[in-house]
């Protein structure tokens, strides 16, 4: 199974690029974690980077993402929101940059919606 993860429109590729990296970074997660892009527009040369793929299975993979995703929103200074999609359902984490990341709560919202599946 895997999750789709996306960050608002309009937010700036470096913290695309940040999150990706940061989640790559997690030794539970390596191999797991990929970029996708969209289709190119008329305009363009290539499709911009759009999303996050986390391949997820048994054995805590989705607790490592989650631990590593609230360690990241929690490096953040500036609000952030993030989307976590499986199969088409979605729960939605916005950040004000000054609040702390409830990484239980994350982690029960993102189960549910796993559970859900």
């Amino acid at each position: 199974m895997e999750l789709e993860v996306r960050l608002a429109d309009g937010t700036p590729l470096d913290e695309f690029t940040s999150l990706l990296q940061w989640l790559r970074s997690e030794r539970d997660l390596h191999g797991r974690v990929h970029a996708r892009r969209r289709p190119p527009q008329q305009e363009e040369l290539g499709g911009a980077f759009e999303l996050i793929s986390v391949a997820v299975g048994s054995g805590g993979i989705a607790t490592a993402f989650v631990a590593s995703l609230g360690s990241w929103l929690s490096s953040r200074r500036t609000e952030q929101t993030v989307s976590v999609t499986v199969d088409g359902k979605s729960v939605q984490i916005v950040r004000n940059g000054t609040d702390p990341v409830d990484e239980a709560e994350l982690l029960r919202l993102i189960k549910q919606t796993l559970n859900e599946h």
